[in-house]
């Protein structure tokens, strides 16, 4: 694998990785490091069976597939979901990428399916297409309090007239995250403003990475992190659209050859990406760890998940004792666009077809969103968030400690008291010991709140979703894979977007032809038994 096709498939496996909420919970499969869902399923099924659903049945035992251990990633949720419910969870663990959804439809062919499976990029269009899943509407009101909030994006997920997949979070796996501090040593204004101000768009943008590149052209790189789909995504038209019974190829579309011929020009400009000189020096061209990005001053802008970038960044600058104020914007706005358009993310819950308990599956998925939408859940999240009280270990740091009352551990390590926690005491009552202190990233609220803006339906952005990772694996990596790939090579590879559309265009539509013919084949009632019938 070269070197530039390997930072790619580093990337994806970053972006496909799950973002941090309030509830803690996680999400997104990591196909790479599985190699993907290069084939189709073998198996096919009918539309499953919309079973009517008791409001008053009891929850039961639910079965849960997944490659995670839910019972303990998610353990305050299932405890809430035992208390509040009295249901339970049997989960079954199996492999990603092609392991799983070839179980899944092993379980589901052989009438042994799941009651509840987790959403990932390619359920949608690419399982749904086989009727791996049971619609919803028969069940859940988008127009209800506790489901309008993400309705609008739930119709973007519609397939065959049906919602298979309803959303209970929104959320952001791109953002520019920043060091202020270097900005302000070098004199260049801090961005944020420019957000506040209704002007960050792309020739503001591509005006910083110009600053930043002519203050230290050899060692200053002004961009790293996703490629080009979330630029694409800014001017308001998706790369691959799913609209009623429509598959649409929008990469010839005038506003996406444009974007992508400004990207195009910046890196030819050495503005995206490390120089071939960097990458000889060590420098990485694409994906960095957020926790080793900013250490050495050299880069501009990350393009990567701020739920994980944001504190990891300022946590290795913290603890490198480096002067740093971590920030994060949106991506800037297409200044030719009428809206400020931002790529999102989901998380949520599908319903396999011929699951037994789909009042369970239900019953799990409302718990889900009530506990999103939960007012003194976000109000505690935030405060934990942003609050900068010292946090200590809960044990004496001290092994020769010497405590022998019965508040001591084994070794004789003074255990602090609750009432010692709560007056704040900073070192040990017994020998004296200063108190270890935990680290914490502690988020500012005016970051917190842009973080909450930036995976909301309420705010500035209008959100899209963009399918072209939703189908096979083939489709995927015309897209970000390979050593050519039509959104990435101009990012990070000196690529011509032109000649890449001309020579894979033919390509994309041969593999969304076979999808199409599904979709006609699924709207007519037909079973589907191959891609390429």
């Amino acid at each position: 694998m070269n070197k530039f096709k390997k930072t790619l498939s580093l990337l994806l496996t970053f972006i496909l990785t799950a973002c941090i909420t309030a509830c803690g919970q996680t999400g997104e499969e990591d196909i790479s490091s599985s190699g993907g869902i290069s084939q189709v399923p073998e198996q096919s099924f009918a539309e499953a069976e919309v079973k009517p659903v008791e409001a008053e049945a009891p929850t039961g035992t639910i079965k849960w597939l997944m490659y995670e251990d839910l019972l303990t990633n998610n353990a305050d949720m299932v405890a809430l979901f035992e208390s509040r419910y009295g249901g339970s969870i049997e989960q079954i663990i199996t492999g990603n990428g092609n392991q799983y959804f070839e179980t899944l439809g092993t379980y589901i062919a052989t009438g042994d399916s799941p009651d509840i499976v987790r959403y990932e990029w390619r359920s949608f269009p690419h399982a749904m297409s086989y009727n791996m899943y049971t619609p919803l509407d028969s069940y859940i009101d988008l127009d209800s309090d506790l489901w309008k909030g993400v309705k609008d994006i739930a119709e973007q997920f519609v397939y065959n007239g049906k919602h298979y997949y309803i959303p209970y979070q929104l959320t952001t796996n791109f953002a520019l995250n920043y060091n202020n501090r270097v900005l302000e040593e070098n004199g260049i204004d801090d961005p944020m403003k420019m957000v506040q101000a209704g002007t960050w768009d792309w020739n503001a943008f591509e005006d910083l990475c110009k600053q930043w590149k002519n203050i230290d052209p050899v060692n200053h790189i002004s961009y790293n992190g996703v490629g080009g789909m979330i630029f694409v995504l800014t001017t308001g038209v998706k790369v691959i659209d799913i609209k009623d019974d429509q598959i649409i190829n929008n990469l010839k579309n005038e506003n996406i050859s444009r974007c992508m011929q400004w990207i195009e020009n910046m890196r030819k400009n050495g503005l995206l990406g490390a120089t071939a000189e960097q990458m000889q020096a060590g420098a990485s061209n694409g994906y960095v760890d957020p926790g080793q990005a900013f250490v050495d001053g050299n880069l501009l802008f990350l393009g990567m998940n701020p739920s994980w970038a944001y504190g990891a960044s300022k946590e290795a600058l913290d603890k490198a004792g480096l002067e740093n104020e971590m920030k994060f914007i949106p991506f800037p706005k297409d200044p030719l666009s009428d809206k400020y358009y931002h790529g999102i993310n989901t998380f949520g819950y599908l319903i396999p077809s011929g699951a037994p308990n789909v009042k369970g599956a239900l019953d799990w998925i409302e718990l889900n969103r009530v506990e999103e939408t939960d007012e003194t859940n976000l109000a505690n999240a935030k405060a934990e968030a942003i609050d900068d009280t010292v946090q200590y270990y809960p044990i004496c740091a001290n092994s020769d400690c010497g405590d022998t009352s019965e508040n001591a551990d084994s070794k004789g390590r003074h255990i602090f008291t609750d009432e010692e926690n709560e007056s704040g005491i900073s070192s040990c009552p017994v020998c004296g010991e200063a108190r270890r202190e935990k680290y914490k990233a502690v988020w500012s609220e005016e970051q917190y709140d842009l973080w909450l803006e930036l995976k909301s339906m309420d705010g500035r952005f209008e959100m899209l979703f963009d399918n072209c990772y939703g189908f096979s694996d083939d489709v995927s990596n015309l897209f970000y894979g390979g050593d050519e790939p039509i959104l990435d090579g101009p990012v990070f590879g000196d690529m011509s977007y032109t000649s890449l559309v001309e020579s894979k265009y033919d390509v994309v539509e041969g593999y969304l032809n076979q999808y199409r013919d599904i979709l006609a084949k699924n709207a007519a009632g037909e079973t589907v038994t191959s891609a390429a019938e």
